[in-house]
């Protein structure tokens, strides 16, 4: 079983309440829109160290400790604004460059000999990470990046 994580946009006045009760982030996540789950999502898969590393204002949040997930990350509207005008910034090919340029300098992170060889697929994935951003900002949404 490999590790994999997804970044979930969700209403700001929800958020609070999956910071009071963490152990309700998983149930949550997994409950379809139209009964107040998640407004959208967008994985990154095994690529999630990777993208973390690569695109570090994505995860510039908060630990949620106490969840059935291997990590949890939540950014409030207000962050997701200022990562999304951040992420806009970002040449997704430039990283992708250093990412496949320079394989010993990512060696340590999670199946990165995998994504250097597939750096297509990575590619889209980052690309997703910010068109996912941008419209949770548009939202006024909060975030949660999800590692199962």
């Amino acid at each position: 079983m490999s590790i994999g994580g997804a970044f979930y946009a969700l209403d700001r006045y929800r958020l609070r309440a999956l910071v009071i009760d963490p152990s309700t982030v998983s149930g949550f996540l997994h409950s379809p829109a139209a009964q107040g789950g998640p407004h959208d999502s967008q994985t990154v898969e095994q690529a999630w160290d990777v993208v973390r590393t690569l695109l570090p204002e994505a995860v510039d949040g908060e630990e949620l400790d106490g969840t059935d997930g291997m990590g949890c990350i939540y950014l409030t509207a207000a962050h997701v604004e200022r990562t999304a005008a951040r992420l806009a910034q970002r040449d997704v090919a430039e990283l992708m460059g250093r990412f496949t340029g320079e394989p010993a300098k990512f060696s340590e992170l999670y199946w990165a000999k995998v994504w250097q060889d597939g750096a297509r697929d990575l590619e889209g994935f980052m690309e997703g990470v910010k068109r996912f951003f941008a419209g949770a900002a548009a939202r006024r949404d909060a975030v949660v990046f999800y590692i199962v």
